[in-house]
């Protein structure tokens, strides 16, 4: 099997400035890494919470890399500082705080754009700044109770490269309207923006 893609270092020492950042993402990860080996390598730092695995969104497959959550701040920034270009499962591994990208520089802060009306009978939901890390069983947990009948993520055309939206579809427009509620809350450390999302119509040929 190929191994993953050698990544560059990642600069190893915290930043000031990084106290409340508690994940840390990890890349150039074996094949042959798992959750056991992976919290036996970091546990001089201290303990990791939580570990997602990054997989190609569309085959599934494993890209050699992972963000682990520690149950501290202090513990993340020991794990980058000690654990930073160290072998783990016959790889070197690279690792560095995952901290939220910053916002671009120069750019005007934009007021919160206002909902489209709901469409008649409307059951879709337009999502919007959403993580890079996101998944279904994500987007699935911040709706509950709430069920969604269908959910679509959308991609680059040219490169099939997640674009940080997506479309959630519930069973009911009840649901629907339940599911907008939830616009501006938190889902993976950032505020999701919820619009109503109208089917465009077919073309007659």
């Amino acid at each position: 099997a190929p191994e993953p893609a050698a990544a560059p270092p990642a600069a190893a020492p915290a930043a000031e400035g990084d106290a409340e950042v508690k994940s840390v993402f990890c890349t150039n990860l074996a094949w042959s890494i798992d959750e056991d080996a992976l919290k036996a390598h970091f546990k001089a730092a201290g303990d990791v919470v939580r570990i997602k695995w990054i997989e190609d969104r569309d085959t599934g497959k494993f890209k050699g890399m992972g963000v682990c959550e520690f149950a501290t701040p202090a513990a993340a920034a020991k794990a980058v500082e000690s654990c930073h270009e160290t072998e783990v499962c016959g790889r070197t591994m690279y690792c560095r705080l995952d901290k939220p990208r910053p916002p671009k520089e120069g750019g005007a802060v934009r007021a919160p754009r206002e909902p489209k009306p709901k469409p008649d009978g409307c059951c879709k939901l337009y999502c919007g700044n959403l993580s890079y890390d996101i998944d279904d069983a994500a987007l699935r947990a911040f709706f509950e109770p709430l069920a969604l009948n269908a959910i679509r993520w959308v991609t680059d055309r040219a490169t099939g490269d997640f674009k940080g939206c997506g479309f959630a579809e519930f069973a009911t427009t009840e649901d629907a309207d339940a599911g907008f509620l939830k616009n501006g809350g938190v889902l993976m450390s950032r505020p999701v923006r919820l619009d109503w999302a109208e089917d465009k119509p077919k073309k007659e040929w």
